[in-house]
This record gives structure tokens, C-alpha cells and sequence, in this order.
């Protein structure tokens, strides 16, 4: 039997025992060829349109599998790898607010501020919402002292969603702007979030000292100290 590509061979050649062609011999190879032609052309337009789903169709899928893989490698030691993960991701979809949200955080590991924080900008740009990016791009104020912005950015994670970091850290903010008072009422609704915190209670305790309340100071120590399992001293 002859292949597709001998079929096709024959269909648009000239008949090899004469320097001529019939015209009914021609006419029925142009018809042949006009079918094959028709036939090849729907089986590349398929075969593209399978290459375009399986490379473009799901690029997300494959930005978020490149995504995990830098997960697995947030560790120390391990972070170049992780932004590599993450870099790759955001070169297959460049518009998941996560990505560089992960890849800020390994750039902040590693002293990279400047990059981490551009990152968290491109993140929230994409996900005004994003609570996490906001506690980030805080922290990193807070490393720089610029309070003032961390206290912001802390707010407006607050904002979005209610979380024990998002209290600690602008009680954080406010201790060392030696705004105390309010300091320990961020630390008191980081603990009313979640009261397994044992360095909540402590950063409470601290600022309880600067505001004269011992007694406070030290039931919040050994609040601490309970949950940290240290004993009685």
C-alpha cells in the first residue's frame, strides 16, 4: 500500500511514461491534490492548535508547578535556587501576584531588599488584596526604619484581613517609634488572634515595662514562659 507521501507524490506529478499529461489524467490529479492539500492542511492547523493548548493554553498550570518546585527549595542555602524556580514561572505567566510574592520573600532572605521590594510592589499591583505582601514589603521598612511606611503597609494588611503577624508586626512598628501605648494594643489583638504566641506576650511585656506596668510585664513573661514550656523560676 503507498504512503501518504508517495500518494501525494504521484498526485501532482507528470505521468513518467510520456513527456505529457491527459487531461482527464490531469484533472483527476489536481482533484487529488486539492483533497490531499485540503487533508494536510486541517492536520497541521490541529497539530498547532495542540501545540498552542499544551504550551499556552495552561501556562498558568506550568507557572504554578515552576512555582512549587521554588517552594520546595525555600530553605537556606537553597534560595538562588528558588528564585530560579520563581523566575522561570513569572517568564511563563508573568501576571501571578504569588510568584513574586515568593520570590520577594527568598530576595529578602538573602539581603536582597531593593529586588524583594520591587517584587512586592509588582505583586500587589496585580493583587491589591495580597495580606502577605503587605506584612513583606512592611518588614522590610521596618529593617530600613521607615517606620512610618511599615506602619502603613501594616495597616493596610489589616486592613484587608485581620492576622496575629499583621498586629505584631505594626506593634513592632509603634514600640520603636516609642508610641507604646499603641504598641500594646496591636499586641493585645495579635493575642486575641491567636494566644499560642509566646513572643507576642513577650513584645507586650516589653512594652508594658516602657509604660511602668511591671505587674503586666511579668504576667505576660510567664504567660510566655508556659507556652514555651520553660518552668516556674
Amino acid at each position: 500500500m503507498d504512503s501518504f507521501l508517495t500518494r501525494w507524490r504521484k498526485a501532482v506529478s507528470r505521468d513518467p511514461r510520456s513527456g505529457s499529461v491527459d487531461a482527464a489524467v490531469l484533472a483527476q490529479k489536481r482533484k487529488q491534490r486539492r483533497l490531499i492539500n485540503v487533508t494536510l492542511g486541517t492536520v497541521l492547523v490541529l497539530a498547532a492548535g495542540g501545540y498552542g493548548y499544551t504550551y499556552f493554553g495552561n501556562a498558568t498550570d506550568r507557572a504554578r508547578a515552576e512555582m512549587a518546585l521554588g517552594m520546595k527549595k525555600m530553605a537556606p542555602g537553597a534560595f538562588a535556587e528558588a528564585i530560579a524556580h520563581f523566575d522561570r514561572a513569572i517568564g511563563i505567566s508573568p501576571d501571578l501576584a504569588e510568584v513574586y510574592l515568593n520570590r520577594a520573600v527568598a530576595e529578602h532572605d538573602i539581603g536582597q531588599r531593593p529586588a524583594a521590594l520591587a517584587d512586592l510592589d509588582k505583586a500587589l499591583d496585580l493583587d491589591p488584596n495580597l495580606t502577605r505582601a503587605y506584612n513583606e514589603r512592611g518588614q522590610i521598612h521596618l529593617e530600613n526604619g521607615a517606620l512610618r511606611s511599615a506602619i502603613e503597609d501594616f495597616s493596610r494588611s489589616l486592613k484587608v484581613k485581620p492576622t496575629l503577624e499583621g498586629y505584631y508586626q505594626r506593634g513592632q512598628a509603634y514600640e520603636a517609634l516609642l508610641q507604646h501605648d499603641k504598641a500594646i494594643a496591636d499586641y493585645d489583638a495579635a493575642i486575641s488572634e491567636f494566644r499560642e504566641a509566646p513572643y507576642a506576650y513577650r513584645a507586650r511585656a516589653s512594652a508594658k515595662r516602657n509604660v511602668g506596668d511591671r505587674e503586666g510585664a511579668n504576667l505576660d513573661e510567664q504567660a510566655a514562659d508556659r507556652l514555651e514550656g520553660v518552668r516556674p523560676r
